[in-house]
């Protein structure tokens, strides 16, 4: 029954708010492409749909050959050890990538390579893994595929993965984090709404 009253009430929401662009991930899409069919039946106009790519959620376990919802995929704030908030300390994005499920040699079912090839790439031309020299030393790879290649081959240790982008998203969200230093009120206040159940 839930199915068939949430879109409805999703939609109900984009006309009610007069958004003008819905912006989500993929998961919303079934609804936006609903309010843009319908908008002009109830007098609306159309707003335009912008979707962009899921990121795995960091405790995903995936498992090739079966078949899992996006919903169960991807990263959820109702989740929060399955995701990287752009407010999260240094210490908290290290510790929650540390905990994240990261296959050996599985560069497809895999929640670490995946925010390296959609995040990563997208603000640094060059990945940097380094690693102790008697592991190989450090490492740069300027391509996703050259990374996916190294680490299906095993040259590239999960544990080094990890840390890796670790580091890389510190320095990515490190203008947000400053932003949110003396806004902490505002912060506690996004917690408190993520925590707060409904009767």
């Amino acid at each position: 029954l839930a199915s068939y009253i949430y879109t409805p009430m999703q939609v109900a929401d984009i006309f009610h708010l007069k958004v003008d662009i819905a912006h989500s991930g993929m998961d919303q899409r079934k609804a936006h492409m609903l309010a843009r069919e319908v908008a002009p039946k109830l007098g609306y106009r159309k707003p335009v749909a912008v979707h962009h790519h899921l990121l795995m959620g960091l405790k995903s376990t995936r498992k090739a050959g079966y078949e899992m919802s996006i919903a169960d995929l991807k990263m959820s704030k109702s989740v929060p050890e399955s995701c990287i908030f752009i407010h999260d300390s240094p210490e908290e994005i290290r510790r929650k990538v540390k905990g994240a499920y990261c296959p050996p040699r599985d560069a497809e079912n895999n929640p670490v390579m995946d925010i390296i090839r959609h995040i990563v790439f997208h603000e640094f031309k060059v990945f940097h893994v380094d690693r102790p020299a008697k592991y190989g030393g450090p490492i740069e790879f300027e391509s996703f595929e050259e990374l996916r290649q190294a680490y299906e081959r095993g040259e590239v240790h999960p544990l080094d993965l990890k840390n890796a982008l670790a580091e890389h998203l510190i320095k990515i969200l490190e203008p947000c984090r400053r932003y949110f230093e003396n806004k902490m009120d505002l912060v506690e206040e996004v917690k408190s709404l993520m925590t707060r159940k409904v009767d």
